[in-house]
């Protein structure tokens, strides 16, 4: 699957994500704004927390709308061989331990994976631990970095 394809996929996913939870904070804040809820008594708490759900649903609305459209702008551009790591490159690395990891550098969305012809892909940005330290890398080389209380070492295999 191409670099391009991959992304289209991340997009896919924000974009259903993000139609998700606007019905659900939608329905939050209807549920908190109705008269219907109001306190019976002093101990009852359920139209404030309903606040409080709706409010962080709208803050996460927000943070989805921004990532897709910070990666929407994300370049996909194959990069020639011998290119560091950079915004919009597809780096694969494998761990001292063996294990392989297939990262999609970009500008949001960290921590989002999903699954591409049995391969796990990860978007990473460059505000994240591993994101930071594999940054400016060229295949071949080596880094370190502290993940929990272990110290891998990562070896860089291709950036394209």
């Amino acid at each position: 699957m191409t670099k391009k394809q991959i992304l289209r996929r991340f997009l896919d996913q924000l974009e259903k994500d993000l139609e998700a939870i606007t019905v659900s904070a939608k329905a939050s804040f209807a549920t908190a704004t109705d008269d219907e809820h109001r306190a019976e008594h002093k101990y009852d708490t359920f139209k404030l927390e309903s606040s409080f759900l709706a409010r962080g649903q709208a803050k996460r609305v927000d943070d989805l709308a921004g990532a897709l459209e910070s990666l929407r702008m994300l370049p996909v551009k194959t990069l020639p061989k011998g290119s560091p790591v950079q915004l919009g490159a597809l780096v694969r690395l494998k761990a001292d331990d063996g294990s392989a990891r297939t990262l999609l550098f970009g500008s949001a969305a960290g921590g989002e994976t999903l699954l591409v012809d049995g391969e796990e892909v990860t978007v990473v940005t460059s505000r994240s631990p591993l994101g930071e330290a594999v940054l400016g890398k060229m295949e071949g080389e080596t880094f370190k970095i502290k993940i929990g209380p272990v110290l891998q070492t990562f070896k860089v295999l291709s950036v394209t």
